[in-house]
């Protein structure tokens, strides 16, 4: 007995992180949970399909992902700003709500005049032969506002931590912001509703290792700015850090096969690209609207020039 509780004691001494790591540990696991909770809203969205009100509520974006991200940014003291931007940010939360759609549309024309290829067949959008553009606009309204809403609130509180707590540079704060969006909207929640809609066993084990990966990814990351930032190896050079190293490793490649798919990985980077536009823009205008208008408008676009492309072709 004294053996374990010497040993106890020796590893307990070696678990103290650097705030960095713990701060972004915590935003992993945050990530993990809102994942779960993205699932369950998912499952049960599906069994109140057509139910109006009870429907729009119990969505992945408003029951997994506004709500969740909201009792999270009050749990963890941050305060977001409702607020429209000042009359002199004006012109950034324009380009910022702009961007994200101008580069969905420059890549349908860069596909289409370089490569010969359409982008809604990339991105793997279809409509009916008969459907008007109004019609398209119109049947995406509600989903477009929700996902607009509920990733614009995730972007702000995530640039918020990792740039308060964590105590990276705005450049850092809006690239890490990016990263860990795109992790949870490219891997983690995609990953969560193919299970929901095909619950196999072997899917669970893989979800569950991915929220593992995703935790463990973050504090490898805290650990290693750390090192970076003192120039030292002393931060990494702990042996209870290897299965975090190693966990955290899955997580990457995780993130790098979503960019590495053909096609999915054309709109995988596209929203990359959008989550870092909405961070910058939020760093720049101080307002929650102006991501979530740039994420509104970067799922109207690419639903829009896919509709156009079919439209044409």
């Amino acid at each position: 007995m004294s053996r374990f509780t010497t040993a106890a004691r020796e590893l307990r001494a070696d678990l103290p992180l650097p705030t960095e790591a713990t701060e972004l540990g915590r935003i992993g696991l945050f990530l993990a949970c809102l994942t779960v909770a993205s699932a369950v809203s998912y499952w049960v969205a599906l069994r109140l399909l057509g139910v109006p009100v009870a429907g729009t509520l119990s969505s992945p974006n408003v029951a997994g992902l506004a709500v969740p991200t909201l009792v999270y940014a009050h749990y963890r003291g941050v305060s977001l700003p409702f607020g429209l931007p000042e009359r002199s940010r004006i012109a950034d939360a324009l380009a910022t709500a702009l961007a994200p759609g101008l580069a969905v549309v420059a890549a349908s024309a860069l596909f289409a005049v370089g490569f010969d290829a359409s982008f809604a067949a990339l991105v793997g959008w279809t409509y009916h032969p008969e459907a008007s553009v109004v019609t398209a606009a119109v049947q995406a309204a509600e989903d477009v506002a929700l996902a607009g809403l509920g990733f614009g609130l995730l972007v702000a509180v995530v640039f918020d931590l990792v740039s308060s707590r964590v105590g990276l540079s705005p450049a850092r704060a809006v690239a890490a912001t990016a990263a860990l969006a795109t992790l949870f909207r490219s891997v983690l929640r995609d990953a969560a509703f193919t299970l929901v809609v095909f619950p196999k066993p072997w899917r669970v084990t893989i979800v569950s290792l991915l929220l593992v990966a995703a935790v463990c990814g973050c504090v490898a990351a805290g650990v290693t700015y750390r090192s970076a930032v003192e120039r030292s190896l002393r931060p990494l050079s702990r042996p209870a850090l290897a299965p975090v190293f190693a966990f955290g490793l899955l997580g990457v490649v995780a993130l790098g096969t979503a960019f590495a798919d053909v096609p999915g990985g054309v709109e995988h980077a596209l929203r990359a690209l959008a989550f870092g536009i909405a961070a910058l823009g939020y760093h720049r205008s101080a307002s929650v609207w102006v991501p979530a208008a740039a994420m509104a408008l970067f799922s109207l676009s690419i639903r829009l020039v896919a509709f156009v492309e079919l439209a044409a072709f």
